[in-house]
């Protein structure tokens, strides 16, 4: 079902800072709310690389995707941990990346991490 056709969704005013939520998304299907951001921490995979990446609530102002559907539990991660951060070389990340990837990967289930998948290109 196109996300769109979704009416009932959790607003963003009734969702939980640092709680795993089941979205309907782009990308994902559970999402770490972030409340600051009006958006997600997700798992996504794009050319066979998995990293952290964030979608924003349906009702935010620009690029809305994430309809959150239903709370799943209380994360171990608060808002530090999911905070991008730079050093002087201008890398930039997320604290404990690894960490939220494995949390979130374990949600997600068995995905497909190969490019080009299932032989298309």
């Amino acid at each position: 079902m196109a996300t769109k056709e979704i009416k009932d969704y959790i607003k963003m005013e009734d969702l939980k800072a640092g709680y795993l939520y089941k979205i309907l998304a782009r990308n994902a299907s559970y999402g770490i709310w972030i409340p600051e951001k009006k958006s997600f921490a997700i798992s996504r995979i794009k050319f066979g690389n998995n990293y952290i990446f964030e979608e924003n609530h349906w009702d935010a102002p620009v690029f809305a995707t994430v309809k959150p559907l239903e709370e799943v539990e209380q994360s171990p991660f608060d808002a530090e941990d999911i905070k991008i951060y730079y050093n002087e070389s201008e890398y930039f990340g997320y604290n404990h990346e690894d960490d939220l990837l494995k949390y979130l990967n374990k949600f997600e289930g068995d995905r497909d991490y190969t490019w080009p998948r299932r032989g298309k290109i």
